[in-house]
């Protein structure tokens, strides 16, 4: 897959939004109705990665905009951030049917564009939001993942492939993971809490 360089961060995602749209490289794009790239600044400090759209942003366009997003925008209140400070988007950026779980082809599929969005913000931090997203992330990186509890809440410092930039990655639980389990509530504020922690380490 071949990207133009169009100048500016924002130029760029937006270009590159435009090419996600137009995506055929998988059978995601046959089911969905529209296709969701994400949003936030660009360049960004914090980019957040969920696994997939579900059935609001695939009828949006836009990441997080249903229960989960209302879950995560009160997170992130709580470690002094806001929606319009961080980077949102997944591994994903079509609805698999029925919100199940991407599979390994389909993430194979979307992963350059993930690729070139880190490219192009240049975050200093990644959170992966959830099994998928981190097993995702750690396996781009070359970074064993023994289990997606051990690795939750720590800090793993990686270089970016191209270019050497030292980045953070943090993952974190998916905030739907309350949606279907509530007790879990507790553990996905602590994830959050640890990475405002972190944040603040890095200022």
């Amino acid at each position: 897959m071949s990207f133009e360089n169009p100048g500016t961060p924002l130029n760029a995602m937006t270009m590159l939004a435009g090419q996600i749209g137009s995506c055929r490289k998988c059978a995601l794009s046959l089911s969905r109705i529209k296709t969701v790239p994400g949003e936030g600044p660009a360049p960004c400090r914090v980019m957040l990665i969920g696994e997939g759209p579900g059935k609001k942003e695939d009828e949006s366009g836009r990441p997080f905009v249903g229960r989960a997003g209302a879950i995560l925008s009160d997170l992130l209140a709580r470690i002094d951030l806001s929606r319009e400070e961080v980077f949102i988007t997944s591994v994903v950026k079509c609805r698999p049917p029925k919100n199940r779980a991407p599979v390994k082809e389909e993430i194979a599929a979307c992963m350059p564009f993930l690729d070139r969005q880190i490219a192009i913000l240049s975050p200093e931090i990644l959170v992966p939001m959830g099994r998928v997203a981190a097993s995702a992330i750690f396996s781009r990186y070359g970074v064993a993942f023994p289990s997606f509890s051990e690795v939750r809440g720590k800090r793993f410092s990686v270089n970016e492939k191209d270019t050497g930039r030292e980045m953070s990655i943090i993952p974190v639980y998916h905030p739907a993971v309350i949606t279907h389990n509530p007790p879990a509530r507790a553990a996905l504020e602590e994830d959050f809490i640890r990475l405002g922690e972190i944040l603040h380490t890095l200022d």
